[in-house]
């Protein structure tokens, strides 16, 4: 894999960290009622280690590839406005599990660069444990009768 490629895979990694769901939800505001705060927190605690990793992500794409560049938010985020959060979980798990498998493919491409590498396999274990405890709440919410219907 050549430098270019190893910068190609890194800011798509940085993608998916900087415009996954739970991101975009922290700008959107779910409505949110009694018993929602365990996943509220959850959401935060994603968010936050989305962050950190992100940002060590960007500063190892500045000090040996170059510019970063990030995709936008996919084009049906926006439809998630004003719905409650207990709906959305199973959003949720649905937009990790293709965040997991885009994370894999980068882990997959990454060559000759020990330290990419590293952030690419620590944000691919990061996410398929986010996965688990999404996927968790959306089971506790479906019991309670509420869950998201596939498109």
């Amino acid at each position: 894999m050549t430098h270019r490629s190893n910068h190609q895979v890194l800011n798509r990694l940085l993608t998916v960290l900087q415009r996954s769901l739970p991101t975009y939800l922290t700008y959107a505001s779910p409505w949110t009622h009694k018993g929602d705060e365990q996943a509220v927190d959850v959401l935060r605690h994603i968010v936050d280690d989305q962050q950190r990793l992100a940002g060590r992500v960007a500063d190892h794409i500045l000090d040996e590839y170059g510019p970063v560049v990030l995709g936008d938010y996919p084009l049906d985020f926006p439809d998630t406005h004003d719905l409650a959060f207990d709906y959305l979980l199973g959003k949720l798990v649905i937009c990790q599990k293709a965040d997991v498998a885009k994370l894999e493919a980068c882990v997959s491409e990454i060559m000759d660069d020990p330290t990419a590498l590293a952030l690419a396999e620590e944000s691919l274990g990061s996410a398929r444990a986010h996965l688990e405890t999404l996927e968790e709440l959306a089971a506790k919410a479906a019991k309670a009768g509420v869950s998201w219907a596939k498109p």
